[in-house]
């Protein structure tokens, strides 16, 4: 056995100057701005924010924990088909950008849901509001819980600690320092994910063999991976899976997350917040392309000789093992990648509250304020309770976490299962809005409703009937091939390739039993997808069935672009110029009825003389 590798001096030094530099970023917000006490400057930076923050602040969504440790972890045991998904993105950006983003900053509104209310009625805007708290709260809670786990694993803190320690530095500087704290430690804490992914590619590629080493073993073993064109549903990762259900899933959180939508609006014009969204496209390329040569990496180093089952437990610990087995004798680097994994996860929370501290005081307190009140809250009270909401939603996710904790790896698993149901039936409700007139509120409510059950039903009874994985099986000849470091259970958390992570085989199994099982095995990445066809679905069938809108048509600004622009062809003027016919005819019995109305005046008031 080794010598034991753990945490020096430098170590924590690196760690713990993470935390505080970004509880200091909160504090000088705090204070820079304590005259300028408003919900706008809270919420939305005052819609000044300039393009570096918001650019890295969008990039440090997309860059979660989840998948720092879930991604090199499919390409050591899948091959890096997975890579695939970044042409995805060539699809949602452009689409997020020119169809999705310039209706929100054309309103200059600051929740998305209000835009439901303008498009639809409050009960849509309502019901909006509430599934994304729902979907945020999980997330953030399964986010928060990974990376206290590895802190508990390997510095030997407490778990009640470890969660407290990060989830109160996360709450305390976006309580205080709103939106511009949060994307202000956003660009600081991408700086250390970038910083930490590169000294871990490029140490562990030396140590390891150098670069030519990775690719040959990759290559032999069959990993180098990307022209897989089956077009079944069912198997996990293949071209189609990874571009058309990747962009649908991707549009989830850059065309209807709030915690996406309030970095546009933070930004005074519309062009500087595409500029800010289009500059993520090569990030995530280049974060995506890192992370799946980390998996290569992984496999240089380990090939064959697994060691799950040998020195750690779970296959979520491979990257944690890989910075304490090859780089643990070089001072400072474990403490770098804690603090890449840390700043990765508290990127994600302090979004997830400041945004659900925007929807729950302008969705739900604001509009409550003024039905009991008749009045309006002033500036300086809501921004007030702004703060105070930031911090129970904090405070929420941090006891979210324990209860993560203590329900065990199953329910971990169905509540990151929840943040892809939720955030397609999202979606469906702004397709609907953007791009589908004839919808009306009823149709779109019954969308909402309908997608979500059936997202729902898909995801968890695909959890329960998944057949249970067999335990690791360790070999001596592995045991004796492995660095014999014990760091034995340091990180465990799921990832975005959640549905197969516990299968070996790259293909799903159907199940024998008929239908209802096979359909059971459908990839994750199409889950977004069937949300969206069948919200749609239902919303137009109820609309036809309710009228659609034809008593009251909808407002050319509340539909995107894209179908304004697509509705000037030839193939689309029929339906445009029926609904101009009708607004014709409506304003000629409108003004018919004016006149006769004017007639009869006329006439009472010649017979009254």
């Amino acid at each position: 056995m080794a010598e034991e590798k753990k945490f020096g001096i430098p170590d924590y030094v690196i760690f713990v100057l993470t935390l505080v530099i970004s509880a200091g970023i909160g504090l000088f917000y705090a204070w820079r701005d304590k005259r300028r006490q408003s919900t706008e400057n809270f919420l939305l930076g005052g819609r000044q924010m300039s393009i570096f923050p918001v650019t890295l602040s969008l990039m440090a969504s997309f860059l979660s924990a989840v998948l720092v440790l879930g991604v090199p972890t499919e390409i050591y045991y899948h091959g890096t088909m997975y890579w695939v998904i970044s042409f995805s993105n060539i699809l949602t950006f452009p689409v997020a950008v020119h169809a999705f983003l310039p209706v929100f900053h054309r309103l200059e509104i600051s929740s998305a849901y209000e835009y439901l209310e303008v498009r639809f009625s409050k009960t849509i805007r309502t019901m909006g509001c509430i599934v994304f708290q729902v979907q945020m709260l999980l997330y953030m809670a399964v986010v928060l819980y990974a990376p206290a786990l590895a802190l508990n694993q390997v510095m030997g803190f407490s778990m009640l600690l470890s969660i407290l320690v990060i989830g109160l530095v996360c709450t305390f500087y976006t309580a205080i320092g709103g939106l511009k704290a949060v994307m202000w430690t956003d660009a600081f804490q991408m700086i250390i994910v970038f910083i930490g992914l590169l000294a871990l590619v490029i140490k562990a590629t030396v140590e390891v063999g150098g670069f030519n080493h990775v690719w040959e073993t990759a290559k032999q073993a069959g990993k180098l991976q990307a022209d897989n064109f089956n077009t079944s549903p069912f198997e996990r990762h293949t071209f189609w899976t990874l571009v058309v259900g990747g962009f649908v899933t991707s549009m989830t959180i850059y065309g209807s997350n709030q915690a996406m939508i309030q970095r546009y609006l933070s930004m005074r014009s519309c062009r500087s917040a595409q500029a800010a969204l289009y500059w993520n496209l090569p990030a995530s390329l280049i974060f995506t392309t890192l992370l799946v040569y980390v998996g290569l990496v992984l496999f240089a180093r380990y090939g064959t000789n697994d060691p799950v089952g040998c020195i750690i437990q779970r296959r979520d610990q491979m990257i944690p093992w890989l910075v304490m087995d090859v780089l643990g004798d070089y001072a400072g680097f474990p403490g770098l990648m804690v603090a890449c994994i840390f700043s990765a996860s508290l990127s994600t929370v302090s979004s997830g509250v400041n945004a659900l501290a925007l929807t729950f005081m302008t969705d739900v307190l604001r509009p409550l304020h003024h039905f009991f009140t008749k009045s309006t809250i002033n500036e300086r009270r809501a921004t007030i309770y702004s703060k105070l909401i930031a911090l129970i939603f904090g405070f929420l996710t941090i006891g979210m976490a324990f209860l993560s904790e203590k329900m065990g790896p199953l329910i971990l698993q169905i509540a990151l299962s929840i943040f892809g149901m939720v955030g397609g039936p999202l979606l469906s409700l702004f397709v609907m809005a953007m791009f589908i007139p004839c919808v009306n509120s009823w149709g779109a409510g019954a969308g909402l409703i309908c997608s979500l059950v059936f997202t729902f039903w898909l995801a968890i009874s695909a959890i329960v009937h998944r057949p249970s994985p067999l335990p690791p099986i360790c070999r001596n000849d592995v045991t004796s091939a492995l660095n014999s470091t014990s760091i034995a259970n340091l990180f465990s958390t799921s990832s975005s390739v959640l549905q197969s992570s516990t299968m070996t085989e790259s293909t799903l199994s159907l199940e024998s039993g008929g239908t209802w099982n096979e359909i059971y095995n459908i990839s994750y990445l199409w889950y977004s997808s069937i949300a969206v066809i069948v919200g749609v679905t239902v919303a137009i069938i109820v609309s036809l069935i309710t009228g659609g809108t034809r008593r009251k048509p909808v407002d050319r600004r509340l539909l995107s672009p894209l179908y304004l622009y697509l509705s000037s062809f030839a193939v689309f003027q029929q339906f445009s110029e029926r609904q101009d016919q009708l607004l014709e005819k409506r304003e000629a019995v409108g003004n018919c009825v004016a006149s006769l109305r004017q007639t009869v005046d006329v006439n009472t008031n010649g017979n009254v003389l």
